[in-house]
């Protein structure tokens, strides 16, 4: 039997991009359970609609904003609606971004790279940046970066996204250093093999990807809950002395 989440974000105000599905779709429900107001976004309405649903019938407060994090005049309009409905933006979990196409370094094209770069690290920046203005101007907040495990390591075939989820973790890093004292944390996750659609699309079927996950540390892939409660703990005033960290949640596959 599941325990109920504590109420560790009782009264605080929470953005999720990309919450469409997987570990953001995971998070806004965790966040929701644990107390805040959720602003679950996306580019696809029915999806987040349908979550912000699944989050109202269990009796949690929740809006669905549809936003494109590759516009930042969607971005900023992302977190005026965000102020606007609930007052303030004390979290937000910057997951919203796209694996591109794995091919050998060689064959890796100038479009892979704009679509890959686009999302994962302007659209991070832009949404750090203009969520930072937001919470020193209400004098705090908490931003959590949704990087990878291939931040810290790399994966053949995948040039392009390893280097994006990198830089992922330069911005975190920075920003963490600028504004501690301002009251804002900054940190980052770094999921190893999760089992969502995104992992399911980079890998040739299912029965590869579990077949793979077999012979990992762990022995399987995590689940999007899993990655959903580090998130809510690294929002928490639980994790008041932690910034500037990429938290590793990948069942100790890096360490093999």
């Amino acid at each position: 039997m599941n325990k109920a989440p504590l109420k560790t974000l009782e009264g605080k105000v929470a953005l999720v991009t990309g919450a469409s599905s997987g570990i953001g779709r995971a998070t806004a429900l965790e966040l929701a359970r644990r107390g805040a107001k959720v602003i679950a976004s996306a580019r696809r309405g029915a999806e987040i609609e349908a979550l912000v649903s699944e989050i109202k019938s269990e009796g949690f407060e929740a809006t669905a904003v549809v936003a494109d994090v590759n516009v930042e005049q969607s971005v900023i309009d992302l977190i005026a609606k965000t102020i606007l409905t609930y007052g303030r933006i004390d979290i937000a979990f910057n997951n919203a971004g796209t694996e591109g196409a794995f091919t050998p370094f060689v064959e890796q094209s100038n479009e892979t790279y704009d679509t890959i770069f686009n999302a994962n690290v302007r659209g991070v920046f832009w949404s750090m940046k203009h969520e930072a203005k937001a919470m020193l101007a209400q004098g705090g907040g908490a931003i959590i970066n949704n990087a990878s495990m291939g931040g810290v390591i790399g994966f053949a075939n995948a040039g392009l996204y390893i280097a994006s989820k990198h830089a992922v973790l330069g911005l975190t890093k920075t920003a963490a250093i600028e504004l501690f004292k301002q009251g804002v944390r900054v940190n980052a996750i770094n999921p190893g093999i999760i089992d969502t659609p995104f992992q399911d699309r980079i890998w040739p079927s299912a029965e590869a990807k579990y077949a793979f996950a077999a012979t990992t540390v762990p022995g399987r892939a995590g689940t999007p809950e899993e990655m959903a409660t580090v998130v809510a703990f690294l929002a928490s005033d639980d994790a008041s002395f932690i910034s500037g960290h990429g938290l590793l949640i990948d069942g100790g596959y890096t360490i093999a």
